[in-house]
């Protein structure tokens, strides 16, 4: 008499949920659940992902790293928060600040803004001091920066994740911003709710010209890193603004100033050394902030149309701007100058 056999029943996933308000699973996109009693979150697929003693969660899977460590290096992460934390770019931080919405805290009631590349958390440290109601999220691919920023105790929901793949659901999140971090316009639409407002910052022409004077022969002015936006059909332009002054950066701060940078890398020993002589340094900062608007909505009802049969025709997404398009999904006339 042979032994019975045993198989194990089929293995149907369910499907990814669309909407909410928490994590959702990088592995397979269901909503991870923290367990009761303890600091593990886990999805119905049973995926688990352990919260960190600072409060962080690491989504970024292995087999999505292209390095061991992903992200700036430790000791560019460290300067970057000594010179933060020094108050150099403060004007930046309240330029952001005052282009969140309403002042008075009761438009910002319940909503979730999006720090893309949060690195170690210093600007979402200055929008909390200021909004205490709004619902912060950071992510960065680099885990030190996050763990730093766990320990600014912000109440706010970070995690070590890619800005290519973000473990949100769609629709989530009300505002974004990046400040010199790259994004992925698809993956940042697909998050942010349908007219959500995205804060891109980057360098302007003259930013840090003072620094670079002692590296390069001849200084080349900034060309920003709005190229991907530029050509996205997801977002549409609504605002630029410019944030200039000169600073004065004294003693070891012009050492982190230079190691948080990129020019850290263009910088030889002895370029290096002399920077180390000197006192103090005169230097411009120059920002770049541009508001966009997610387009995502309209772009589903144009597409419904089959306006974007031919992608030509589409020569830029300003023609989503009409509320009527999103309210009666009828044909968009051209817009005027």
């Amino acid at each position: 008499m042979s032994s019975p056999t045993f198989t194990y029943p089929t293995f149907v996933p369910k499907p990814a949920i669309t909407s909410g308000n928490g994590y959702k699973c990088p592995s397979c996109g269901l909503e991870l659940s923290i367990i009761e009693g303890t600091t593990t979150y886990s999805c119905d697929n049973n995926h688990s992902f352990d919260r960190a003693k600072e409060g962080y969660i690491n989504l970024h899977l292995a087999q999505h790293k292209r390095s061991r460590n992903p992200g700036d290096s430790d000791d560019m992460i460290r300067s970057r928060q000594r010179f933060l934390n020094a108050g150099y770019y403060q004007d930046l931080a309240k330029a952001i600040i005052a282009h969140l919405g309403e002042q008075d805290g009761e438009q910002l009631v319940d909503k979730r803004l999006l720090d893309i590349g949060c690195g170690e958390g210093y600007y979402l440290s200055e929008i909390r001091k200021v909004h205490s109601e709004l619902q912060l999220v950071g992510i960065d691919i680099s885990k030190t920066a996050v763990r730093l920023a766990a320990k600014r105790k912000l109440d706010a929901q970070l995690a070590v994740d890619s800005a290519f793949n973000i473990s949100l659901f769609d629709n989530s999140i009300d505002t974004a911003i990046s400040v010199f971090s790259p994004i992925n316009a698809p993956e940042t639409s697909r998050v942010l709710k349908p007219g959500g407002t995205l804060i891109m910052v980057g360098p302007g022409e003259q930013h840090l010209s003072g620094l670079t004077a002692h590296i390069y022969d001849k200084t080349q002015p900034h060309k920003g890193n709005y190229a991907s936006l530029d050509d996205s059909p997801e977002f549409t332009l609504k605002e630029q603004i410019e944030v200039s002054e000169t600073i004065c950066v004294k003693g070891t701060a012009i050492a982190d100033l230079l190691r948080m940078t990129p020019y850290y890398w263009h910088c030889t020993p002895e370029q290096q050394a002399q920077l180390g002589t000197l006192e103090q340094l005169e230097t411009p900062i120059h920002f770049t902030i541009r508001l966009y608007q997610n387009c995502a909505e309209a772009l589903e009802i144009l597409e419904a149309l089959e306006i974007l049969e031919a992608p030509d025709t589409l020569e830029t997404p300003e023609i989503l701007e009409a509320p009527e398009i999103l309210a009666t999904a009828e044909t968009p006339e051209a817009p005027k100058e």
